[in-house]
């Protein structure tokens, strides 16, 4: 956490010089996007299990493509909280010798550090409006990984169901995450450079979520989607 504010105070230094650029089109602001993710399982025996409220934020910059204005780079700098619920089908022997099948929860509550890279696609101004598309990539590091979970564990010759809370899982995730992001919206301009933008993204991951985690003989595979409502303030 404090490597991420870090981070974030050092990209806010950066500011002044990334605004003098501001003749050439260069936008800066900050975003807060609170969002929803959730889990998709990708192996047989994983199921997804609910999703979890999160948030994202941090600074937010756009550079101009072409000479129209219609056409942008848009990256940034954030912070995000994510996560997501999934469940693992497992067969034990209990004390009685009884063939025992029951459903395993884990519930996952991760940080990243963000750095997404898309295009954005604007219409001319309508009145103070204008509408747009965003479509691109989303890549990000994890700093943080906690997670509650259930797993069946012996104690004294018995075999049981065990619970965690808050447990250190940052060794059985992996330390880089991507994903698609599409996405749309509208921007509203208040009186010179001061722009508000409100839209929706869909992240689609695609690189697994787990890190040497085995179900049966096989690797586990999880992939993690999110949607976001997109706030942000451009100076």
């Amino acid at each position: 956490m404090k490597k991420a504010l870090l981070i974030l105070a050092a990209a806010a230094l950066a500011a002044p010089t990334l605004n003098a650029q501001d003749d050439a089109g260069v936008r800066l602001g900050i975003k807060v996007a609170p969002n929803m993710s959730w889990i998709k399982a990708d192996t047989k025996g994983l199921d997804s299990d609910g999703s979890k409220v999160g948030l994202t934020f941090g600074l937010v910059t756009e550079f101009p493509l072409g000479s129209s204005g219609n056409y942008r780079f848009g990256t940034g700098l954030f912070l995000n909280y994510a996560g997501g619920n999934y469940k693992q089908s497992i067969t034990y022997t209990d004390a009685n010798n009884a063939q025992v099948t029951r459903d395993l929860s884990s519930k996952t509550k991760l940080q990243y550090i963000e750095l997404p890279l898309t295009v954005k696609l604007m219409t001319n101004e309508i009145g103070y409006m204008r509408y747009y598309g965003r479509l691109g990539f989303s890549t990000a590091y994890n700093i943080s990984a906690k997670g509650d979970y259930e797993t069946i564990a012996v104690a004294n010759g018995v075999t049981g169901l065990a619970s965690f809370e808050d447990e250190d899982i940052k060794d059985n995730i992996q330390p880089f995450r991507a994903g698609l992001i599409v996405g749309a919206g509208m921007e509203y301009n208040f009186s010179g450079s001061t722009t508000v933008q409100v839209g929706v993204n869909y992240h689609n991951g695609f690189t697994n979520l787990l890190k040497d985690v085995k179900v049966g003989d096989k690797n586990a595979k999880l992939l993690q989607n999110m949607l976001e409502l997109d706030l942000a303030v451009f100076f």
